[in-house]
């Protein structure tokens, strides 16, 4: 841990100026654009540029004026401010709900029915009822948002989202100050993704990786590739180097029962091969292990018969749902005596707390905004049981991918359609749920989708790194909360700011950035309206088979020494988690086991620059493109996807 430095509140002012400058870079590369998508891998690409620039003028400034020079505590504040305003105006978050709010009322028409059948089930203080020129001029664009009449038509729906957000943003973040001491200090964990700020923010003689000759062999590999391919795209006549996937399922479409594969995709991303790195060789193994164990399932299913239309068996979902849930309530369950002692330390008159934070007033800021969560949805027409279920396996589920990440570090966690709400309905079907709860869970589609860019686990990393470099836990959430509250704003600005003045709509997709996504969970509403649910046993069954799974797992890795097979592997590999990326995984995976059986503890350390290098070129040249798309205005390479 490095020794205290003084901070200064200029890191704040300086993450709160460059929140809105990422939160436009994001929703012009993801919503507007559809490509590149910084969000929906672990490490976003956008605030490792962003930090890398900071870097550079620090380092100009360090040799002219070095008192005013950023220190790398005040360099992690602004990488954790970046990261949480990333993460709200996210591929999967507010992308999401910024166009479900006016969605129903401009599409409905005499065919869908939505007057009748929608509409009436959604809450005025949420949506945009009435259809004017204001809101056809966001769904068509061709116009501003800086017109009054514009901007007065989101203040009522922003502001009542934003009381909803900042509940969740409060309750996520306390319950990462309340583990976090016992995730730091008693179990140890590694939190691997964030070792990679940290090693870039390392101040003195004690960091050599910017003076590393692996670190730069590395670098110049990742950047060299993205720089080439870059160029190609301009200049077809050059070679290029194929990184990004290539969908090898239709090798085998002619033959069944083979074909149930479907879509494998195969890829070569040099930044996820150095994430990768950082892996336990065991999570990695266990990953590659149950993907292929899932494709497998998916062969031996269409040879007994079943096919997609079959209520979705084997429940590869539900069964990743499970495991995820039953993951997090085991590690509360084993840290027991820990939370034992959080709520004796709270009930004590004393200062018992962690990082100028106190575990009282933590705890009641989460309570706090648990309630507000709750009250809200079932204020919005949500029943009350329904609202407080909702409420907890929503937070367990953010505290698994916290959990997850800080143990183990995965690329990426994209877990298609593994929601709260999907799992809620498909239990209790939709006649137990109602169609009020049914409308409110489509406007949560947003938190329940594919869980790429989920907040919780960049606020249990930023503290991590805090408390690395020496930075009160205080002053790191404090700077956390505040990024909460600036990004919320920042994030409606530039999604309804795009919208209303883009000069084209993406291809077979009429309507405002994101608009294809509510019309999906809209669609989904009216289908559960019209054509009602039965509760699926078999796929609750499958939920706690997943759970069981899982904790079977977990008890033989402390039984059996040298246990293959990791938990979350089954968790991640079960769902959509590691579609993208399993090829660089399984390379990384075997360098790693080569060089720990050659090399030992020594080499691999020896060997982490250069797998850094591979994530730094990459995201410094393939996030330079990507910039250059926003600020040009022209189209250019997208490394990823």
């Amino acid at each position: 841990m490095s020794s205290p430095q003084r901070f200064r509140a200029r890191a704040a002012l300086l993450g709160i100026v460059l929140i809105p400058v990422n939160s436009l870079w994001i929703a012009r590369a993801e919503a507007l654009d559809y490509s590149g998508f910084p969000t929906c891998m672990s490490l976003f690409y956008n605030v490792i540029f962003s930090l890398m620039i900071l870097l550079l003028a620090n380092a100009l400034v360090r040799r002219f004026l070095p008192r005013q020079a950023l220190t790398q505590q005040e360099l992690l504040v602004v990488y954790g401010m970046l990261a949480t305003g990333s993460s709200l105006v996210g591929h999967d978050y507010l992308q999401m709900l910024v166009p479900t709010i006016p969605h129903a009322a401009y599409f409905a028409t005499p065919e869908n029915n939505w007057d009748n059948t929608i509409r009436p089930l959604l809450p005025g203080w949420l949506t945009i009822r009435h259809v004017d020129d204001a809101v056809r001029n966001y769904e068509r664009g061709f116009s501003t948002l800086y017109r009054w009449e514009h901007i007065s038509i989101w203040l009522v729906p922003m502001a009542a989202w934003s009381v909803f957000l900042l509940a969740v943003i409060g309750a996520t973040l306390s319950m990462c100050v309340l583990l976090r001491r016992h995730w730091v200090q008693n179990e140890r964990l590694a939190y691997p993704i964030v070792q990679i700020p940290l090693l870039m923010t390392q101040e003195g003689s004690a960091t050599p990786l910017f003076r590393n000759r692996l670190f730069w062999a590395g670098a110049a590999l990742a950047a060299g590739i993205d720089a080439l391919n870059g160029l190609q795209f301009f200049y077809p006549a050059l070679p290029s180097i194929p990184v990004k996937i290539k969908d090898i399922g239709p090798l085998f479409a002619a033959h069944p029962p083979w074909n149930a594969i479907g879509w494998l995709p195969l890829s070569f991303y040099p930044f996820a091969i150095g994430l990768s790195f950082f892996m336990p060789t065991r999570l990695a193994f266990s990953g590659l292990f149950f993907y292929a164990a899932r494709k497998g399932q998916q062969v031996a299913t269409a040879a007994m018969g079943y096919h997609d239309t079959d209520a979705w068996f084997p429940y590869l979902r539900e069964q990743a749902y499970g495991a995820w849930i039953a993951l997090f309530a085991a590690s509360l369950w084993f840290g027991r005596r820990y939370i034992r002692e959080l709520v004796r330390a709270t009930a004590a008159r004393g200062s018992a707390g962690d990082g100028g934070l106190s575990y009282r007033g933590v705890l009641a800021l989460f309570a706090g905004c648990v309630l507000t969560m709750t009250v809200f949805l079932i204020a919005a027409g949500m029943k009350p049981w329904l609202g407080v279920t909702y409420v907890v396996l929503y937070i367990l589920f953010c505290g698994a991918a916290a959990r997850v990440r800080a143990e183990l570090g995965p690329p990426a966690h994209e877990m298609g359609w593994v929601g709260t709400s999907y799992m809620m309905v498909m239990a209790l079907g939709t006649a137990a749920v109602g169609p009020k709860s049914l409308a409110l869970f489509s406007m949560l589609h947003f938190q329940n989708r594919m869980h790429r860019g989920l907040l919780m686990p960049q606020q249990a990393e930023s503290l991590k790194a805090a408390s690395e470099s020496g930075l009160k836990i205080r002053i790191m959430a404090l700077c956390l909360g505040l990024a909460g509250v600036i990004g919320i704003l920042a994030a409606f600005w530039a999604l309804i700011h795009l919208s209303y003045g883009r000069h084209y709509a993406a291809s077979g997709h009429p309507g405002a950035l994101g608009s294809a996504f509510a019309g999906e969970h809209f669609q989904q509403l009216s289908s559960w309206l019209s054509s009602p649910v039965k509760p699926s046993r078999a796929g609750l069954n499958a939920v706690l088979i997943g759970g069981a799974a899982a904790l079977l797992l977990a008890r033989a890795s402390t039984i059996f020494w040298g246990f293959p097979f990791h938990p979350v592997g089954y968790a991640l590999g079960t769902a959509f988690g590691l579609d993208y990326i399993w090829m660089p995984i399984f390379i990384s995976w075997v360098i790693k086991v080569v060089t720990l059986r050659y090399g030992g503890l020594k080499g691999y350390r020896t060997m982490i620059p250069f797998f850094v290098g591979l994530v730094l070129g990459e995201f410094f040249v393939g996030g330079l493109w990507s910039f250059l798309r926003g600020i040009l205005g022209v189209q250019t390479y997208t490394f990823y996807i």
